[in-house]
């Protein structure tokens, strides 16, 4: 059966697609390292951080996911947690020196496992 131009270009679509969901999938099962990932280069707001796995990954993480992980970590001792100048209503999150060695180190068992996967995808 030969394929049309149209059947490539839906085949094409349905691949962006899963591809997209695949991503969503991922970082939302994994949104912690996402998170902890954002704040290794500086102290951000929680809505910061959702706008920049967005425009970054563009996958939505909601308030309702992200401030609950961002409380727990902060209870664990990850992340430091400020009320911004003037502001008593946003706080800016930071990673401690405990939390950087975490992140550093769950981001780099993520990295190994993808490669992991990747390769027995390819067998």
């Amino acid at each position: 059966m030969k394929r049309s131009v149209e059947n490539i270009a839906d085949l094409c679509e349905s691949q962006e697609d899963y591809c997209k969901k695949f991503i969503d999938k991922i970082i939302k099962t994994n949104r912690e390292i996402f998170i902890l990932s954002s704040l290794l280069e500086k102290q951000m707001c929680g809505y910061d951080i959702i706008k920049e796995i967005f425009s970054t990954c563009d996958v939505f993480l909601s308030q309702g996911t992200v401030y609950p992980i961002l409380y727990t970590l902060e209870e664990d001792g990850i992340i430091n947690a400020e009320y911004s100048k003037g502001d008593m209503r946003s706080k800016k999150y930071s990673l401690t020196p405990k939390g950087r060695e975490v992140a550093l180190r769950d981001i780099e068992e993520f990295i190994k496992a993808l490669e992991q996967i990747s390769v027995l995808i390819k067998r």
